[in-house]
């Protein structure tokens, strides 16, 4: 489902980074990456690189001298190819549970938003601290269990009274920034959290709905009954309309952080 529907390229990826363009305050692309005293020097392994955010800051700042992209989707890298340059960047179609890398190849290894869409999460935490160097770092970033929660209640009760029982549109994430010091506590010694928190407010119910459809595949996989996705849109968009008309906009906390490890 990942590889073919909800990661086949990135558009649904795509049309969620968009809400982010509602954030208020100073926008930081590159906050993810600041953990690490970059001297240009460093080799990175990317895993489950997406369309190619992280890895675009890392050149387009001469941070780095050399990264290694890697996805399952090769749809998703697709996207990326346009970013290749030889000899700094190479990218890879590759599962993150089963790395065809070297042993301490990596001065830095990426794992940014990505380590919740793993069947076996300890198993790709192995695979990271294997081809991150002794001394090199780890960067993982993850959402809090409770982010943006103002858009995950209002759907999760909208498609609940359709339903007519309780339900919710995705499972909680297996990795999060509540659960990820243990998970990486059995790889890592030293794990340091930089939290993040971003106030979005959103103008309009357009991007909200751009948002949750672009999880529309992975909603309807977990829900496993049938739901008239487009009707919850419509009735989440008259719910995000009446606040924005009673508010002036609908506001969103989004909560995320990024583990820095050795």
């Amino acid at each position: 489902m990942l590889t073919e529907s909800a990661y086949a390229d990135d558009r649904n990826l795509r049309a969620r980074m968009a809400i982010w363009t509602y954030a208020t305050g100073r926008a930081d692309p590159a906050w993810r990456l600041r953990p690490v005293d970059w001297d240009g020097t460093q080799r990175v392994v990317d895993v489950g690189c997406g369309n190619g955010f992280d890895l675009r800051q890392l050149l387009g700042r001469g941070w780095c001298r050399q990264i290694i992209g890697v996805d399952l989707s090769a749809g998703m890298l697709a996207t990326v190819a346009g970013q290749r340059e030889p000899g700094r960047l190479a990218l890879l179609n590759a599962d993150a549970q089963r790395l065809p890398l070297a042993d301490s190849c990596a001065d830095v290894g990426l794992a940014m938003h990505m380590l919740y869409h793993v069947p076996d999460v300890a198993a790709a935490v192995g695979e990271l601290r294997r081809v991150v160097r002794p001394g090199g770092m780890l960067l993982a970033s993850a959402n809090s269990g409770d982010s943006m929660a103002e858009l995950h209640d209002m759907f999760d009760a909208v498609i609940s009274g359709m339903l007519g029982h309780p339900a919710q549109a995705l499972p909680p994430l297996s990795f999060t920034t509540q659960t990820g010091e243990d998970i990486l506590g059995a790889a890592f010694g030293d794990i340091t959290l930089h939290r993040r928190e971003v106030t979005l407010a959103i103008p309009d119910s357009a991007p909200v709905l751009g948002y949750l459809d672009s999880v529309r595949a992975p909603i309807l996989a977990n829900l496993g009954e049938p739901l008239d996705f487009d009707v919850a849109l419509t009735q989440t968009a008259a719910q995000v309309s009446h606040v924005i008309r009673a508010d002036g906009s609908f506001r969103v906390t989004a909560r995320s952080g990024v583990f820095a490890c050795r």
